[in-house]
């Protein structure tokens, strides 16, 4: 009886310690996933023609949401739709392994100061699934993070939207049209204003 007992003692411990090999199994699995955008590099001139607006996008852990860095450029910089062949990462190799690991050309880009953006993203069905107001990047950089309940969801739309210029644009402009026969939009006289500016992307979001 004893023996039969301790045989039944030994397969139910046998099979708790499956168990828990398949769930570790499973978890460890789904914890590989990464996230990341259909393109690395996202670049379209803005709705009056200000800023080359671009969105870098890596490869993330699902765990640390969707890496995305919004630069504004100088509009007369050049469009790129992949990374240049001198790209490089703006983390150590050691580092991209673990995290996101943005694509930044390592040429000096040309940006301009903004003071504050918006950003929204819709699904295809138009339905807003992330948003954030009044964010106010650093020498022409935003760098955002998303973290999303369902990242499986496809094609979106990303909204850079309410686009404030820093004052020291207004001086940058002006310098630019003073060499130049191609105006920028909203500057006819030397003290104005650049208006508030937007721009939308349509992209997807891709879990691998």
């Amino acid at each position: 009886m004893k023996y039969i007992v301790l045989m039944l003692s030994t397969i139910i411990m046998l099979s708790l310690t499956n168990i828990g090999f398949s769930q570790s199994a499973v978890n460890s699995t789904a914890g590989d996933k990464e996230v990341k955008l259909g393109s690395p590099i996202l670049q379209k001139v803005s709705d009056k023609g200000i800023y080359l607006v671009s969105i870098k996008s890596g490869q993330s852990a699902l765990s640390t949401g969707l890496n995305l860095d919004i630069v504004f450029l100088n509009k007369t910089s050049p469009q790129l739709n992949t990374p240049p062949p001198n790209a490089e990462s703006n983390l150590s190799s050691t580092e991209y392994k673990k995290s996101s690991g943005l694509v930044v050309p390592s040429v000096v880009e040309r940006t301009l100061p903004v003071k504050s953006y918006d950003i929204v993203i819709n699904s295809s069905d138009g339905k807003e699934i992330w948003n954030k107001t009044n964010q106010q990047p650093q020498a022409g950089h935003g760098p955002q993070t998303i973290v999303l309940k369902d990242y499986d969801i496809g094609n979106v739309t990303i909204s850079i939207k309410n686009i404030v210029a820093d004052p020291a644009l207004v001086d940058i402009l002006n310098k630019q049209s003073e060499n130049s026969t191609d105006m920028q939009a909203g500057l006819n006289q030397p003290n104005s204003k650049p208006p508030n500016d937007s721009v939308k992307f349509k992209t997807s979001i891709i879990v691998i």
